[in-house]
């Protein structure tokens, strides 16, 4: 009865040893929610990780939900002065998933007979979200005013914004910052009507973001999103939505002879030099539209 007694205990004491050590072999988890891990500098939106989620009342039955992904985009950020933050980001509607494969068709149809379409239409502009002005509140949150241009038209639209962590990305390397988001629009403000009130105006938007530092050091005044921009990338403002088919980014580079200019989707892997005067053009990885432009 000792030996066996003897062996159980050893057996335990093996068992008890290796779950300690499965524990400790377990990574920590890189994002923590310590505002003393964010430094200041130009961040870009990780598209890969960034999503916009929304929902609608159904009938009234219940809400229906969907995303958009591959959002894109940059932010300045400061910890020492929260209210001095911009964000500029881009939202391709084309990227809508919804869980009925019939929903996503007539979100993208066309109108019928060269009417206007009942939703976005088969090739919708991309969203752009353009911060005014940050009201940091209590606990690490904060009210974000901005402008949503949707569907053509541009509305003011509060975000309420929350941090969510930062750390080293240990995929990328990268210093990393996350922010939860919630919104509420009303989808008649962007020429939006089909079927109300059945399907309710008012449509909540739930935001999960992270962004990436571009390099470990604050960017030169000229990289901020208030900037003189030296790239001349406020030029070619209109083009963003527009497909970068080969003759249009010869086009491009037609009209810059002699500029650096870098073709991106949102989640190419680049190096992180900075030149002010070269410039970054983002596209959507599935149609190749301009997300957004930028120098760097």
């Amino acid at each position: 009865m000792q030996i066996k007694a003897s062996i159980a205990a050893v057996a335990l004491a093996l068992l008890a040893g290796s779950g300690t050590w499965a524990l400790n072999a377990q990574p920590s988890v890189p994002g923590v929610r310590d505002a003393g891990r964010v430094s200041a500098g130009l961040y870009t939106a990780d598209a890969a990780h960034s999503q916009v989620g929304w929902s609608l009342s159904h009938f009234g039955f219940n809400d229906y939900f969907g995303i958009f992904g591959d959002v894109a985009g940059e932010l300045s950020l400061d910890p020492a002065n929260p209210a001095a933050a911009r964000v500029d980001v881009t939202i391709p509607v084309a990227s809508v998933t919804v869980p009925s494969a019939g929903l996503r068709e007539h979100l993208l149809r066309p109108g019928a007979d060269g009417a206007a379409p009942d939703f976005f239409g088969p090739e919708p502009q991309p969203a752009r979200f353009v911060s005014t002005s940050v009201v940091p509140g209590p606990d690490h949150t904060a009210l974000i005013h901005g402008h949503l241009t949707l569907n053509g038209r541009t509305k003011p639209v509060a975000i309420a914004a929350s941090f969510a962590g930062a750390g080293t990305n240990p995929m990328t390397r990268k210093d990393t910052v996350g922010f939860h988001g919630r919104a509420a629009i009303d989808r008649s403000d962007f020429g939006i009507t089909t079927a109300l009130p059945l399907v309710s105006d008012r449509v909540l938007l739930d935001i999960s973001v992270a962004f990436e530092k571009g390099s470990g050091a604050v960017p030169p005044p000229a990289a901020r999103l208030d900037t003189d921009d030296p790239c001349r990338a406020a030029e070619l403002r209109p083009a963003i939505g527009r497909p970068a088919t080969p003759a249009y980014r010869a086009e491009i580079a037609a009209a810059r002879p002699g500029q650096a200019i870098r073709w991106l989707h949102p989640t190419s892997m680049v190096t992180t030099d900075y030149r002010p005067d070269r410039l970054i053009i983002v596209t959507e990885p599935r149609t190749d539209r301009i997300l957004a432009l930028r120098c760097g």
